[in-house]
């Protein structure tokens, strides 16, 4: 699978700018919402937990003081990780005249998806680097740091949606239910409070999601311009080369089925 996509490169990199140039056609600000969507969405979950719920961090736990930061940290991974995988699961049901009429992986269609979905990510990332630049609070750990992780949440994403996109092609009713599923999921991970807010009957549920450590890194590297624990990078490590083999077995063995499917 992985040579064929190095094969195929040429191809992928011509449908993610596709991707992205139908994401934003007909947009006056093209590029520019992949700014403002999670920036909007930030300003609401601000406004409810600051304005309405009055909800009160402590300074370790939001990041120094500065709940915004704290909460753009969590956010911006979460939303790149949700969209790589939405946008994988409809990859191959999407492209259904390519992958009837032409002979080619169809493993390039779900790739170039969350590599879409990635280059929106870094995208929104800007505005908290910006703002952690103007006050002072970027780091060299922040800088070197980031593409690491982002590469680790998007071969993540490529995990799960290699699973998401064979399971919906064979049913149809499997992005609904994803969908459920990240919204239970989005409030069983710490992005809007922090782990310490957690029961500790419940953490260990918490610790074994496989977000939880990622965004611990994020937070690590991004407010406090420090490494993350071997912990927190070596679970998101385990998880995601379960989600690349579990998705890679799965997807292999439906691929032929695919055309027939369609």
């Amino acid at each position: 699978m992985f040579a064929q996509m190095w094969t195929h490169r040429v191809m992928i990199a011509g449908l993610v700018r596709r991707d992205l140039r139908a994401r934003y056609a007909g947009s006056v600000l093209g590029l520019a919402w992949a700014i403002l969507q999670p920036l909007l969405l930030f300003l609401v979950y601000m406004f409810v937990f600051s304005t309405i719920l009055q909800v009160k961090f402590t300074t370790d736990d939001a990041g120094h003081g500065i709940f915004a930061f704290y909460l753009l940290a969590g956010l911006l991974p979460w939303l790149g990780f949700q969209e790589g995988v939405t946008k994988a699961a409809t990859a191959i049901v999407d492209n259904a005249s390519l992958v009837k009429a032409m002979r080619f992986p169809a493993v390039v269609l779900v790739v170039s998806s969350v590599l879409a979905s990635l280059v929106a990510s870094a995208i929104s990332f800007s505005v908290l680097l910006i703002a952690l630049l103007v006050t002072g609070r970027l780091t060299w750990v922040s800088v070197s740091l980031l593409p690491v992780l982002l590469c680790l949440q998007t071969a993540l994403a490529f995990g799960f949606g290699l699973m998401a996109a064979s399971v919906q092609t064979l049913l149809r009713d499997t992005l609904p239910v994803l969908q459920m599923v990240f919204m239970i999921w989005f409030y069983l991970t710490p992005i809007i409070y922090p782990l310490s807010y957690v029961p500790s009957r419940f953490a260990t549920m918490w610790h074994w999601n496989p977000f939880t450590p990622l965004v611990s890194s994020y937070r690590a590297i991004l407010l406090e311009g420090s490494f993350p624990s071997l912990a927190d990078l070596g679970m998101p490590c385990v998880w995601t080369a379960v989600a690349l083999l579990s998705g890679y077995w799965i997807f292999s063995r439906m691929e032929p089925e695919f055309a027939d499917l369609l």
